[in-house]
């Protein structure tokens, strides 16, 4: 999996809400905005306490009551504060699996939607892939010592299907040594929106032993493996964002969620301040942090058990 990591409204909500929790306090009829009651009496429900929830959803508060689905199902209606419904969760095993395959086809309906007029220039604050050369991190994990080598490959085009646009990605390669000896070599595409968020449509893995290519692990395409891409960088990221730039299993999960804005981290190759920190949850619960300079990109990466900080950040 890439090392460097990671919004419109709706891919947000199919990609992101199926698998986040909230948990919230319970709020009056008459305390809850107008728009959110109509949509809850819209929808099976009725006059009475109203969840407010500690998540946001596009920046805006979420509530949460209790309705009723087309057939009749009692089902928790999401609904952000100007009356939209969000999501629609239910209990069981057999009803969430039905809840996760629709979101699913949310996710991958909203994503076929996202407009790509110039997808290889990427200019996200955050992530200005556009200008990059190449950016070296260097430090430990565990007992490693780690190298990685990030380079922007323009000579290289490759194209993905998305709804019924061709979207050609940019291409970046990241070559990884570990004790001195290449491990790991991968091609990751990426491409940005119209609106600024930068999606992940995947990366051709090849991982060494002894100088030699032995297997393939984490590989994923969009449209192949993957029926979303994943998002990457949203376009103006704010606390408590949540999203996924890998969502392929059983090969590799990926939560992000930003925790702050305003970090300053000092590394080998500078002082930088007002960084985006990001937590991800990794397939295996492994927890790492990643550090974001604006115009810059990533500065840091802090894997359990170890610390890459950026040693050199050249752009063109």
């Amino acid at each position: 999996m890439m090392k460097v990591t990671p919004l419109t409204a709706v891919l947000a909500l199919s990609c992101s809400l199926a698998h986040q929790s909230f948990a919230g306090q319970a709020m009056k009829w008459d305390q809850v905005p107008e728009a959110v009651r109509a949509t809850v009496l819209a929808n099976g429900g009725k006059a009475g306490p109203v969840d407010l929830e500690i998540g946001r959803i596009a920046g805006k508060a979420v509530y949460e009551a209790v309705g009723k689905d087309k057939d009749g199902k009692d089902v928790d209606l999401v609904i952000t504060e100007d009356g939209k419904l969000a999501n629609m969760k239910y209990d069981g095993a057999a009803d969430k699996a039905q809840e996760e395959a629709a979101a699913a086809k949310r996710g991958q309906k909203a994503f076929a939607a996202v407009k790509f007029s110039h997808p290889r220039e990427i200019t996200n604050p955050y992530l200005p892939l556009a200008s990059l050369k190449q950016d070296i991190l260097e430090g430990k994990e565990g007992s490693k010592t780690v190298r990685v080598e990030r380079t922007i490959k323009p000579d290289i085009h490759k194209t993905f299907k998305v709804g019924k646009q061709t979207v050609e990605v940019l291409v970046m390669e990241d070559r990884e040594f570990e004790n001195g000896e290449l491990a790991e070599v991968a091609l990751d595409y990426f491409a940005q929106a119209d609106d600024g968020t930068v999606y992940y449509l995947g990366e051709d893995v090849d991982e060494y032993k002894n100088g030699k290519v032995v297997g393939h692990s984490g590989a994923w395409l969009y449209g192949k493996q993957a029926k979303v891409a994943g998002m990457l960088m949203p376009a103006q990221p704010k606390i408590g964002d949540k999203f996924r730039p890998e969502d392929v299993p059983p090969i590799t999960t990926e939560d992000d969620e930003v925790l702050s804005v305003s970090e300053t981290v000092s590394v080998p190759a500078g002082t930088y301040e007002n960084c985006l920190k990001v937590k991800e949850v990794l397939s295996d619960g492994a927890i790492e942090y990643k550090y974001y300079a604006k115009g810059v990109g990533c500065v840091r990466e802090v894997p359990e058990g170890g610390d890459l900080p950026l040693k050199s950040h050249t752009t063109k």
